[in-house]
């Protein structure tokens, strides 16, 4: 949103703060209001705040400082103000503005800290975040050509071009106007509200009697629209910096996900971490095994000499043996399945001991009687496995026979 809410705080606390809309050039949108800071507050949302404070209580000054400062250069600032401050440099609040190439010195700014922290605490307790703070002797608007004054109540704002702004006391207020040094040759344009001008009309009377180039230009709406349009349209230098700067949207944005960051960064390079481990153990763990196996392969190859690749010449043999053993599992598999549908069909009939060597299975099988075991034997047949009933033997509960049954390709 181009518009912009500008706050004017006032110097003493009886005297209300008052604000003001402009639009992205400074031009008024809405009328001039006072009072609590908090009926400003609704104002302020989404909209760019910009706060006045008191210029009588900023010092501005243009001292030489070293070119090359960087950000270092405010450590040099309290120095170069040393003599020029009644407070101890180290209670002020310093800001620097940009070096212009066709003056001398730095712009720079000193209030007092415990001040500057009472203007913010008040903007903070209505909720209103300001995104820049100006002196607003700053804002008065300057003249290449002229000596810019402005009254407003016991204040007297002086503008010289080229000059940092300057604000006086005006109690009297022609001993402040002989202290801004005006001569007969000076133009000057002086603005002042209906209020002021009605208390000092006869001293400003003399004043243009005396100056012929003075201007005098009534501000019926009080003096914060003629400030807000120059911090709008030619803002002076922020005194928001160092401790007090504002963060950028995307800077508390990486604040905020700065911890989430370093959490993601270490929980990577532990993952990497733990991978290594594992990959050092696996690889500790295959050596072991090919010691293993290169010891078993001497114990179960006592002829070979040659252990090179001894894992994949065991894989070989092992592999060798199991095929070979293939077809004999697969004539048990057989065997006992034809069995097991025989004795299904065969009542009263229980396998009771067997034995399996080349491919011939021996059975010991409890039936009722001789039929059923030679039914049990007919039944094998019909599958094509060779059965042959060995012998019976009676007993209390019925017979005993023994069957032999051989798997295919068996002699």
């Amino acid at each position: 949103m181009a518009d912009t809410l500008v706050i004017r705080l006032a110097s003493r606390p009886e005297v209300p703060a008052s604000w003001l809309l402009v639009d992205a050039s400074g031009g008024r949108l809405s009328a001039v209001q006072s009072g609590p800071l908090s009926l400003a507050a609704p104002l302020a949302i989404g909209r760019r705040v910009i706060a006045l404070v008191p210029g009588i209580e900023v010092l501005h000054a243009q001292p030489e400082l070293p070119v090359r400062g960087g950000a270092r250069l405010l450590q040099v600032v309290p120095f170069a103000l040393e003599e020029h401050v009644a407070d101890e440099v180290e209670g002020l609040h310093f800001a620097l503005g940009k070096p212009d190439p066709a003056k001398t010195g730095t712009p720079v700014a000193a209030v007092r800290r415990d001040r500057f922290l009472e203007w913010l605490e008040q903007l903070r307790a209505a909720q209103i975040s300001p995104a820049a703070v100006f002196a607003d002797s700053a804002t008065v608007p300057g003249n290449p050509g002229q000596v810019v004054l402005l009254i407003d109540e016991d204040q007297l704002y002086v503008r010289r071009a080229g000059e940092p702004p300057l604000t006086l006391d005006i109690d009297p207020l022609r001993e402040a106007l002989e202290f801004a040094a005006l001569t007969a040759e000076s133009h000057a344009l002086l603005y002042v509200t209906q209020a002021d001008w009605q208390t000092h009309q006869a001293t400003i009377d003399a004043l243009r009697e005396r100056l012929a180039g003075l201007k005098v230009q009534l501000l019926p709406d009080g003096p914060l629209p003629l400030l807000a349009h120059q911090a709008v349209s030619e803002p002076p230098f922020n005194l928001l910096q160092g401790e007090f700067a504002v963060r950028s949207k995307s800077s508390d944005q990486w604040r905020a996900w700065r911890v989430a960051a370093i959490l993601a960064a270490c929980l990577f390079a532990l993952n990497l971490l733990g991978k290594g481990v594992e990959i050092w153990h696996l690889k500790n763990t295959e050596k072991a095994l090919d010691s293993s196996i290169e010891a078993a392969f001497h114990e179960a190859m006592p002829g070979e000499q040659n252990a090179v690749d001894a894992r994949r010449r065991m894989e070989a043999r092992l592999a060798a043996i199991h095929g070979a053993g293939n077809g004999k599992t697969g004539n048990l598999l057989e065997i006992l399945g034809t069995l097991g549908e025989a004795v299904a069909k065969v009542p009263q009939t229980s396998l009771e001991a067997f034995s399996f060597r080349g491919s011939v299975l021996d059975l010991r099988v409890g039936a009722r009687d001789v039929n059923s075991l030679d039914q049990l034997r007919s039944v094998v047949t019909e599958r094509g496995l060779q059965a042959e009933l060995q012998s019976s033997n009676a007993r209390d509960s019925g017979v005993e026979g023994r069957i032999q049954i051989k798997g295919r390709g068996a002699t």
